[in-house]
């Protein structure tokens, strides 16, 4: 989740393709879009407005928009609209269909070959075809050029083109998630980013989407405008303007004072009034998402498990859970997504039973008897720029004041949270608050999150244990799901045992929306695409 810098500037499309010149995409957003106000149509004009604009606030501001590279949600809300998958999950599902694939995968050789067909009508917004080999480049890339994408498809041994509209894959094992997390990547133009990577990322990408890339400006907004060529059925909205607001309280303001047509990231303090409100209505829908705790295992005090479990102890997360979260989600003692967890038959009803309750005098004599910490020693939270999780640091170390151990809570930038966790360093943090879209199968969540390979990329706990890591492994290199999810417990379970993470919850996918302004716009199973912006019946009112 890497930020860029704050650089202003601002270019066109047009104008990048003149003259090669830069955008940042660094989007630390929070303006509005009057202009689109004149293209309003009458309010009882029920027809999609064709001249019209749609304006999304967002909870955090983008900052790329090459998908080999980019590793955040809030960039994949606006590129998930330039680029087509190879395959993509039906709206609210993670069940993946063809896109520019034609078929079905032929699967050969006991699940380590996978032969796929693609359409022929795809083009890319430059009327260039998509052919085979931009699905290799867009599928070996992040391996070659080892972005944090890169557990995604390291397990690809070669990539070939059979002709120009079919693509072989052999990979070194039996992947068990290839089919349904891999093959759902999005295929972007092999050429345009081989010639300038970096320009490709921030000034111009090239995909097959229905929407083309028009205009930023940093600290303002993104645009993207209706490509009239789309292979595909395209969506009804001409254009879409998306500016970051990430202050709960601004954001809704925006809404209820019907400055933005949506909103995402709706604070659950304000559920229920923004709910209220006459002409806006709320969309929700499960959500692949987890939030979390995790500790430093590394070194400082947390490395002493009996350190992290006096953490666990000094709170109640469902009770805060309870109290903050409310109706827009739920407490999980699990690091996989509800909607994963029941597809897997997982024994969550166990792992929840398995929660810490607050207990100040378990947690005092624990850290009594810790040679890691003495009385008065500060554990150090580090939280993102999100006021539920620095609220969540806030109460554990309130309460580790009440005991006599002392705590603090630093709210960092995006880009100094993410190089803080990854260093492992506990000078830095103890602690750090954080969340995972995760996906359509729970390696998505353990390898990713858990496995040593990770470790200063996506985790930042830094968890030892040899028989852990392997067993992580054993379960991404088969297919048998009864062995896989065998696996998967007895690993889940030693991150509870060893509370290398305290789970926090699973928020409900949801946007608020203006009801004269906007029809058919819905939220989806991730973050990465909510509001879902590619739909045909998608549509200004």
């Amino acid at each position: 989740m890497r930020r860029l810098t704050d650089e202003r500037s601002r270019i066109t499309r047009r104008q990048a393709i003149a003259s090669g010149a830069a955008v940042s995409t660094s989007l630390f957003l929070a303006g509005c879009a009057d202009d689109a106000e004149e293209d309003l149509p009458d309010d009882d004009d029920d027809t999609p407005d064709v001249e019209g604009q749609l304006n999304i606030t967002q909870q955090v501001a983008p900052i790329e928009w090459d998908p080999v590279v980019a590793n955040d949600a809030y960039s994949g809300q606006i590129y998930h609209t330039i680029y087509d998958g190879l395959y993509e999950y039906d709206v609210q599902t993670v069940d993946p269909q063809p896109k520019i694939a034609a078929d079905t995968p032929e699967i050969e050789r006991d699940g380590e070959r996978f032969i796929i067909p693609l359409r022929e009508e795809p083009e890319f917004h430059d009327g260039t075809p998509v052919t085979a080999e931009d699905v290799i480049h867009s599928f070996t890339a992040p391996v070659e050029e080892q972005t944090d994408n890169m557990p995604d498809f390291d397990m690809i041994e070669d990539a070939e083109a059979i002709d120009d509209h079919t693509v072989q894959f052999d990979l070194e094992f039996p992947y068990g998630a290839f089919e349904t997390v891999t093959l759902a990547t999005y295929i972007v133009n092999a050429e345009a980013r081989q010639d300038d990577p970096e320009a490709f990322n921030l000034e111009n990408p090239i995909g097959s989407g229905p929407y083309q890339f028009d205009q930023a400006e940093i600290g303002e907004f993104a645009d993207v405008t209706l490509w009239e060529d789309y292979w595909d059925e395209p969506s009804q909205i001409p254009s879409i303007r998306w500016e970051p607001a990430e202050d709960d309280a601004g954001r809704v303001s925006r809404m209820l004072a019907r400055e933005t047509d949506v909103m995402e990231g709706i604070p659950p303090a304000d559920w229920e009034s923004i709910e209220a409100e006459d002409g806006i209505s709320i969309e929700d829908t499960a959500d692949t998402g987890v939030f979390y705790l995790a500790f430093n295992c590394q070194e400082g005090p947390t490395a002493d498990p009996d350190v992290r479990r006096a953490v666990a102890y000094c709170h109640s997360t469902s009770a805060f859970v309870d109290d903050v979260i409310g109706e827009a989600g739920q407490n999980i003692n699990y690091p996989v997504g509800p909607t994963i967890a029941e597809e897997w038959d997982f024994p969550v009803d166990e792992w929840n039973d398995m929660e810490y309750e607050f207990d100040p005098d378990r947690a005092q004599e624990l850290l009594d008897n810790s040679d890691a910490i003495e009385e008065g020693d500060e554990i150090r939270f580090i939280s993102p720029p999100d006021d539920l999780r620095e609220q969540w640091c806030e109460l554990v170390v309130d309460r580790l004041n009440e005991i006599g151990y002392g705590g603090r809570v630093d709210r960092l930038d995006w880009d100094t949270f993410t190089d803080t966790y990854q260093s492992g360093d506990a000078d830095e943090f103890n602690v750090y608050s954080l969340g995972w879209t995760g996906g359509g199968d729970p390696d998505v969540y353990l390898y990713q999150l858990f496995h040593e390979s990770q470790a200063g990329v996506n985790q930042g706990h830094f968890y030892e244990s040899d028989e852990f890591h392997e067993k992580i492994v054993q379960a991404r290199e088969s297919v048998d799901m009864d062995e896989r999810r065998e696996l998967y417990i007895e690993v889940i379970e030693e991150i509870l045992e060893e509370v290398v993470w305290i789970p926090g919850w699973n928020t409900l996918s949801a946007i608020a929306y203006d009801e004269d302004r906007v029809e058919n716009v819905l939220p989806d199973t991730s973050t990465t695409t909510t509001p879902r912006m590619d739909l045909p019946d998608a549509a200004l009112r």
